[in-house]
């Protein structure tokens, strides 16, 4: 899958929030950045909340910005922005002035669109209809994404998981951490009536492993019983870690074209 994409080729990544690309898209990114094809990303907001113990959102998002351009660097992005010029920020979810969450889908897809005329790519990667983790910021995005390439005609791929997948992670993580509750309970996985499954080359998932690291010391490469030590988080974060060590760092799933 995608190794059409080679030397020459440009695929342009839509996110909600700062990580997203390494959760959903990190091993396709690695894998197409080292075929030789252009990789360009567009972040919707600035993953201020992820950044809590600051004094400010300027500052929560000055941080969350350093962390995303070494996540690029490892991955081989080839150039990252902000949709709008950081129009939107990231209020983990609630619906406040300014806030990715309250951004109409008319008003991102507009904005995406012209992104896709201006990069001319020849494939969108988002996420799928259900967000991957069922994040209302993610879901917007899929949406936008949609109704963008749609009117641009250009191919887009959905990333999604399998409930299976999802179990999977729940089973690792129980064995870990026995009674504790991880996750906001919004991933259930999906079953696409036409998926493609990538399996990237090693190298790429020692990328993504490391793009991880830079958003919290250790998420991607410490083992995974040492992880629920050290990140204090109980989130989709540490899901979604375990539910990579259960099926592959290297593997992500895609809907087949969405527009």
């Amino acid at each position: 899958m995608f190794r059409h994409l080679g030397r020459g080729s440009t695929t342009l990544v839509v996110t909600a929030h700062p990580d997203d690309e390494v959760f959903a898209h990190g091993a396709a990114i690695a894998m197409l950045s080292e075929q030789g094809g252009r990789v360009v990303l567009r972040t919707a907001s600035g993953g201020e909340a992820a950044e809590p113990d600051v004094t400010s959102a300027a500052e929560a998002r000055r941080r969350r910005a350093t962390r995303l351009d070494a996540a690029c660097t490892r991955l081989g992005v080839s150039e990252w922005n902000w949709l709008a010029g950081g129009r939107w920020t990231d209020t983990a979810g609630r619906p406040t002035p300014g806030s990715l969450t309250t951004a109409s889908v008319s008003d991102l897809a507009e904005v995406i669109a012209d992104q896709i005329q201006t990069i001319i790519p020849d494939v969108v990667l988002t996420v799928g209809p259900d967000g991957l983790t069922g994040h209302p910021d993610h879901i917007l995005i899929h949406r936008a994404v949609a109704g963008a390439a749609a009117s641009c005609d250009v191919p887009v791929f959905g990333s999604y998981l399998l409930p299976a997948d999802i179990a999977q992670g729940r089973d690792l993580l129980a064995t870990i951490l026995p009674g504790e509750r991880v996750g906001s309970g919004r991933m259930t996985g999906r079953d696409e009536p036409s998926p493609a499954t990538l399996a990237a080359p090693a190298r790429a998932a020692e990328a993504r492993r490391a793009a991880l690291d830079e958003y919290a010391n250790g998420l991607g490469t410490l083992a995974l019983t040492e992880v629920v030590h050290v990140f204090p988080g109980r989130g989709d974060s540490l899901l979604l870690r375990a539910v990579l060590d259960a099926i592959g760092w290297q593997t992500e799933r895609y809907a087949c074209p969405l527009a």
